[in-house]
């Protein structure tokens, strides 16, 4: 795919699964940059995505979470290896389960759904780490290590985890010590961007996840559905209660940084040996939708065709996230859309991935 045949190839592929909007942003390891938006950021208002509209980035903030914890692990204030139990009140499967079996999804509890999909509204109190994670309940399905299972608490502990041992809110500590330092335009929370940049999230009229929202949270789901416009409903603007699982938001160019800094050993942030960790293959199984290979700390891993990437998928009410880098070509890029179409969003961020990195040289011909 070319850079001049992307425009038309794109708004197919949107309208094929009724996305509104798309924002896409790509970066070489020696710093060029080409971003750009497409579709439509807000239907009522007619406004066009950029590559500066705000998305809900959702379950990137979990490569953000594996940074946090391996720059705590190269303090030595934290080490991979520790039980869980080490920093959390004792449950019986915290003594086995490891910070490394968090990371990589291996620690064998099960998920809450209720608790993952919490969120609140502007003039609700903000919800810590600890009180997040609360909501979860603690059901270990199998012994840890067995096999990689994608898992939301994992992240949810961890989040915890980072506060107990920095001694400050976990947003705080990501904010001051990976944020701020890589120069990140995104924040946790998306009331606070509000405004002309952001982009508005939609579900479908008839989306199983719209009834389950107003059947298990009926006063929020009053609060979070608006204006029908065709067969899709606006969201209002809201807040993930589980920051460290997917509390992040912005624009693409805002995560960019990030991609780049792993692009680059680390730089600004971790060093080279905890970088190539993260990307390293730690346990072998499926946790993405097509990184089927195996996982890292933070990062899944796949490949097409003998080409490795490493990936990781963001989706939630209204938006559909997806950060990947090309560790080989030396090239990374974030993508955001303002719908999830169950998988298919996800897979259709593969397939742009895939087409991105084949058309790099022409996307920055007059970058």
């Amino acid at each position: 795919m070319s850079r001049a045949s992307l425009p038309a190839r794109l708004r197919a592929e949107l309208a094929a699964l009724r996305i509104p909007g798309c924002s896409l942003a790509v970066v070489e390891r020696g710093g060029r940059v080409w971003a750009a938006g497409f579709g439509t950021a807000d239907l009522a208002a007619g406004r066009a995505a950029t590559a500066e509209t705000s998305y809900h980035l959702f379950s990137l903030t979990k490569l953000v979470t594996a940074a946090a914890v391996m720059q705590l692990a190269e303090a030595g204030t934290l080490s991979l290896a520790d039980p869980l139990a080490a920093y959390l009140p004792s449950h019986p499967a915290f003594a086995r389960i490891t910070l490394r079996h968090l990371l990589s999804h291996t620690s064998g509890l099960k998920d809450t759904l209720a608790a993952m999909l919490a969120v609140h509204f502007a003039g609700d109190p903000t919800i810590d780490s600890s009180a997040a994670l609360a909501r979860y309940r603690i059901v270990a399905r199998r012994p840890p290590g067995r096999k990689v299972e994608y898992r939301n608490i994992n992240y949810a502990l961890l989040g915890e985890v980072v506060s107990r041992v920095a001694r400050r809110p976990f947003t705080d500590y990501v904010a001051e010590r990976i944020l701020a330092p890589l120069g990140m335009k995104v924040t946790f929370s998306a009331l606070a961007e509000a405004g002309p940049e952001a982009a508005t999230g939609y579900m479908g009229a008839w989306e199983p996840m719209r009834y389950f929202f107003k059947l298990r949270f009926p006063q929020a789901a009053r609060r979070l559905f608006r204006a029908r416009s065709g067969g899709l409903v606006a969201l209002a603007p809201y807040d993930v209660d589980s920051a460290a699982i997917g509390g992040l938001c912005g624009p693409v160019t805002g995560f960019l940084p990030f991609v780049r800094a792993q692009l680059r050993g680390g730089e600004g942030v971790l060093g080279e040996a905890s970088t190539a960790l993260m990307q390293s293959c730690v346990a072998r199984g499926r946790a993405g939708v097509e990184s089927r290979l195996g996982v890292g700390l933070g990062w899944k891993i796949g490949a097409v065709g003998g080409r490795r990437f490493l990936n990781h998928e963001g989706g939630g009410a209204g938006f559909t996230a997806e950060a990947r880098i090309y560790p080989q070509e030396g090239l990374g890029m974030v993508i955001a859309m303002n719908r999830l179409v169950g998988m298919r969003s996800c897979s259709l961020a593969h397939r742009l991935g895939e087409a991105l990195c084949d058309a790099r040289d022409g996307l920055f011909e007059r970058a």
